[in-house]
């Protein structure tokens, strides 16, 4: 019966001593970028007055986020800063809103607040779907979270936000090469 009991107090020792954020822990996964998926992001809701980008053959960066979000804000700040690095003739960019409705924004003056504050020189767009949104691309679970994806489509850098970790976004800084190595592997 000690030995059990031992056992018992041993387990409860190890579980509670795990880092916070082993229970944070994504399962988020970019899915590949394929005709399909960029039709069901050109056919979502524009927040601003910039519609969705073409998703041509282009290197493609995409955030997401919401107005609520403490992190996004200055993210989004970084993402300007590329977008003033990378013209969009260069890499394509865009933001896309989930959720939203976690906390009440009657009228939509918290996300008109939070446009007006990040100038965002991107499109921003939201799903009419979320839940199917959330599936496509990639079972998203947290925000801030950032997708970057090769010309061909394929996912080359992913960035998840995780509860309690120290980071809480991207930087323009440590991005900026990976989309530097797409754009040069992309040229003949």
């Amino acid at each position: 019966m000690r030995f059990f009991h031992f056992l018992f107090l041993l387990s409860i020792m190890v579980l509670t001593n795990l880092p916070s954020t082993l229970s944070a822990q994504s399962t988020a996964l970019a899915p590949t970028l394929d005709g399909r998926l960029k039709s069901f992001i050109r056919a979502m809701q524009p927040l601003t007055n910039q519609p969705a980008p073409a998703l041509t053959e282009k290197p493609l960066l995409i955030t997401f986020f919401a107005s609520w979000c403490p992190p996004c804000g200055p993210e989004f700040a970084e993402i300007n800063e590329l977008r003033n690095r990378f013209p969009a003739t260069a890499v394509e960019m865009i933001a896309i809103n989930i959720f939203e409705q976690h906390f009440e924004d009657a009228g939509g003056i918290r996300m008109k607040r939070f446009l007006r504050r990040t100038k965002p020189a991107f499109p921003v767009l939201r799903p009419t779907d979320e839940p199917l949104a959330l599936k496509k691309l990639g079972n998203l679970d947290r925000i801030p979270t950032v997708y970057l994806y090769s010309g061909s489509g394929h996912p080359i850098y992913t960035f998840i936000h995780q509860q309690d970790a120290a980071k809480t976004h991207i930087t323009a800084t440590e991005i900026a090469p990976h989309i530097a190595a797409a754009l040069a592997a992309k040229k003949p």
